[in-house]
């Protein structure tokens, strides 16, 4: 396997509702990518583009193909993935190995999501059906609901007092807002104290506002290439030292292990 490098990154503005589509949005993001690079669209092989809730947000499948061309790279194979939180990781793995095995030595890469778009209803209903559709769906089950149970049994297991957790991730939400605050393209710029955070409105026990993502539109793209192609384009190559992935079924079937995630393990 040959060793890969990033040879360029590129991100829209993450925010609320955005007029651009999703094909718009990642052919933004692509073209920062390409700059940093110095490449131009027909240098990329392939794209894999990681993609979860196009389909329903503004009714576009193969979002993949329509992207390709938009950004200028005519007929290449376009890959799309679909792994709810993780599909754009999914994407970037797949790239990683395509240019790995040597089939590919210049590829593109990324995610785009038109979540605030959807309206918050529409979202968390959505995201909802990337649970089991036997067992967990029907329960009316979504996403903060998982990892709140999550953190029952975390504190549960560990013996920490459920105050206490929600004040180490009340911490850990603290650090991101200050984070967030020093880049330009992050979806929320206003700083958030303790307290606000610890007051917030409960989302699902113990889960509070301050505790969860908020749903954005955007997108980022990288550029993978070979390690020869790499050190012809830049002289500090970033390479990539590590990729997984693994899966796992409902929750359910993972008593011994939670709350950890066995597919998190597994991949590492």
């Amino acid at each position: 396997m040959r060793k890969v490098a990033v040879v360029g990154v590129g991100e829209t503005k993450f925010s609320g509702p955005q007029e651009k589509t999703s094909v718009e949005l990642f052919a933004e993001a692509t073209a920062d990518a390409l700059a940093e690079s110095n490449l131009k669209p027909k240098d990329i092989q392939a794209l894999f583009l990681g993609n979860v809730l196009g389909d329903f947000s503004e009714g576009q499948g193969s979002v993949q193909a329509f992207a390709a061309e938009n950004i200028g790279c005519f007929n290449i194979p376009a890959n799309r993935y679909e792994g709810a939180c993780a599909s754009a990781s999914m994407a970037v793995r797949d790239a990683w190995m395509w240019v790995a095995s040597g089939f590919y030595d210049v590829v593109l890469t990324g995610g785009v999501e038109r979540a605030a778009i959807m309206g918050t209803s529409l979202a968390t209903r959505t995201f909802a059906m990337f649970s089991d559709s036997r067992y967990e769906y029907p329960s009316g089950i979504t996403f903060p609901a998982v990892f709140a149970m999550l953190a029952h049994l975390y504190a549960s297991k560990y013996g920490i007092p459920l105050p206490k957790l929600k004040e180490q991730m009340a911490a850990v939400s603290l650090q991101s807002y200050k984070y967030g605050m020093f880049n330009p393209k992050a979806h929320l710029h206003k700083e958030v104290t303790m307290e606000a955070i610890l007051t917030s409105f409960m989302v699902s026990t113990p889960l509070q506002l301050h505790d969860c993502c908020p749903f954005s539109d955007g997108a980022a793209a990288l550029v993978l290439a070979s390690e020869e192609v790499a050190k012809k384009l830049t002289s500090k190559p970033v390479f990539v030292t590590g990729v997984g992935q693994a899966s796992n079924g409902p929750l359910a079937n993972q008593q011994e292990y939670l709350p950890r995630l066995r597919a998190r393990e597994l991949s590492a």
